[in-house]
């Protein structure tokens, strides 16, 4: 890890007085805090612990969070009927091209497709609420 981008993010967090912050790009993570009650005041610590070394050593999995958008305004629907099941659930494995919601516009029922593969971990709309274009409708975690 290069130390220089560690100081220049302490340094954005003094100019923002910022306690906390924490970025996660695809090889790379680091989380800063800023002391407060445990006697650190505006010092930055790393600390070290067998966790933190055995996490070095195992990298753990990136995870990407994707979000299914709508398409255009309209009614989301959960499913193609009042008394069908929905297309998904949260926790639910999604594949590429699947279809997991409706978007009524117009009385015309436009189906919404998975655009990449993975795991709903949040349902963000409830069924029959009106969207807006590009409102996020599902939360998706791929590896």
């Amino acid at each position: 890890m290069d130390t220089r981008i560690v100081a220049k993010l302490a340094e954005i967090m003094t100019q923002h007085q910022l306690t906390e912050l924490e970025i996660a790009q695809e090889d790379f993570s680091v989380r800063l805090c800023r002391g407060g009650a445990d006697g650190l005041g505006e010092d930055y610590a790393l600390q070290k612990s067998k966790a933190a070394a055995a996490a070095i050593e195992e990298p753990t999995p990136i995870i990407n969070t994707i979000y299914v958008t709508a398409p255009m305004p309209g009614t989301f629907y959960s499913a193609n009927a009042p008394e069908s099941a929905p297309f998904i659930k949260e926790g639910d494995d999604v594949s590429l091209g699947k279809v997991v919601c409706i978007v009524e516009a117009m009385k015309v029922m436009n189906e919404v497709k998975a655009e990449v593969a993975g795991k709903v971990s949040k349902i963000l709309v409830k069924n029959g609420t009106p969207v807006e274009f590009g409102q996020p409708l599902f939360e998706l975690i791929t590896p």
